[in-house]
């Protein structure tokens, strides 16, 4: 099956402005979310962007049950007009590499698409020149900042340019998957995937609907949510113990947060993280997470049985229930994550580029920058060359493998 893949948000960005027409700010760099709170409820209640990721409540969480207790430092970058209005908000934390010091996204892998608040305006005008400015003033209230490690960025978010786009970057080492909707209710699964297809879903279906307690349900309980993450840890774990992959979600605070963003929220029907699973009594078939801005469904993580039932897809026929709620709930736009794999081709065929910042503050990050963007490149280049990738696919799986032997030996 062959797919031919739309670029989405290729747009060009606006020209570069002339320095006579750059904005006037001041960059205040803050150590403590709770002191930007004030600032952050006011800019995101102007027509301001920023991927769900930027979130307060999400940082908020993330801070309180992963990076802080890590001893990681909020470095929260806010820009202000003359009258002390924000104009922009950088939400970022900072992060050791060797003998750097480094500001980073919150949230680390878990945090896929990261563009920060921006007032709508500043971020369709913001020149390079402007943004050069920021880092010098950044540089100068945080001299022990080596560099700013900007990972997966769009270089458009709800229709606003990204204003890091100006600067250097480069493409991430995976692309993102996207479905713009554009209708509601079940007509958008006719037009994504072809009748056969949907025939053979149907199909599917039916006999999962035989299994006692069958049900598709966005979690609405604590219970709910107590229950689906119980069996999402488990074969998360086990799958990715299978393939020698490090479980990302074993981390120090990690299951701690997950259960906090979920149920955050919840008694309001808005719970930061959501979950969207197939269930049968005693057993959950397929799981989808996702987060969102009300206008874009974007997915964090998804797991699914390994018992025999998994032969009926029920990852595919929840991605199904799951999208026809997106489009009943009126979002514009879906995403099922970076990284390819065949099962997101068939409902998103929009591919979005995602690019990373190596942006040096520093003598020491200027010194740095262009090996730590060469590294980035490499594993970018690895992973778009699909007989490299299985090499290195084949090590992984053969360290993990030979890791596990080393601690089965030693019980």
């Amino acid at each position: 099956m062959t797919i031919a893949f739309r670029e989405a948000g290729s747009a060009q960005l606006p020209a570069r402005q002339s320095s006579s027409t750059r904005t006037a700010f001041a960059v205040t760099v803050y150590r403590d979310l709770e002191m930007v709170e004030p600032l952050w409820h006011a800019l995101a209640g102007q027509d301001s962007v920023a991927s769900p990721y930027q979130g307060l409540e999400w940082i908020r969480l993330w801070h309180e049950y992963v990076s802080g207790p890590l001893g990681e430092e909020p470095v929260i970058i806010v820009g202000s007009d003359r009258s002390g209005a924000p104009l922009f908000i950088w939400p970022l934390v900072a992060q050791r590499l060797g003998p750097l010091r480094l500001a980073c996204f919150f949230g680390g892998k878990h945090a896929t698409l990261n563009m920060p608040l921006w007032r709508r305006d500043i971020a369709d005008t913001f020149t390079s020149d402007d943004m050069h400015d920021a880092l010098s003033q950044i540089a100068r209230q945080r001299p022990d900042l080596d560099l700013l490690m900007l990972h997966s960025q769009p270089a458009f978010w709800s229709g606003a340019r990204n204003p890091f786009m100006t600067l250097a970057h480069q493409r991430s080492n995976e692309d993102n998957f996207v479905l713009n909707i554009g209708t509601s209710g079940p007509a958008i699964i006719e037009q994504q995937i072809s009748g056969t297809m949907r025939s053979r879903l149907r199909n599917k279906e039916r006999k999962l609907a035989k299994l006692n307690g069958y049900r598709y349900i966005r979690a609405a309980t604590p219970d709910d949510v107590y229950r689906q993450l119980g069996f999402f840890f488990q074969q998360k774990e086990g799958k990715l113990r299978a393939l020698g992959i490090e479980n990302a979600f074993a981390q120090p605070g990690v299951e701690s947060f997950i259960r906090a963003a979920c149920l955050a929220g919840l008694d309001r029907g808005e719970p930061v993280i959501e979950l969207h699973a197939l269930e049968c009594d005693g057993d959950m078939l397929a799981l989808f997470s996702g987060i969102h801005d009300q206008q874009r469904f974007t997915s964090m993580f998804n797991s699914h049985t390994a018992s025999d039932n998994s032969r009926f897809s029920p990852g595919l026929i929840l991605l199904q229930h799951l999208i026809v709620d997106c489009a009943k709930r009126g979002f514009r736009s879906f995403d099922i994550g970076p990284g390819e794999a065949r099962y997101k081709t068939f409902f998103c065929k929009d591919l979005e580029l995602i690019y990373d910042s190596v942006l040096p503050l520093s003598l020491r990050g200027q010194a740095a920058a262009p090996a730590l963007r060469a590294i980035r490149l490499a594993k970018s280049a690895i992973k778009r060359n699909p007989k490299l990738w299985q090499v290195a696919h084949n090590v992984r799986a053969l360290l993990g493998g030979h890791k596990s032997k080393q601690a089965s030996d030693a019980d």
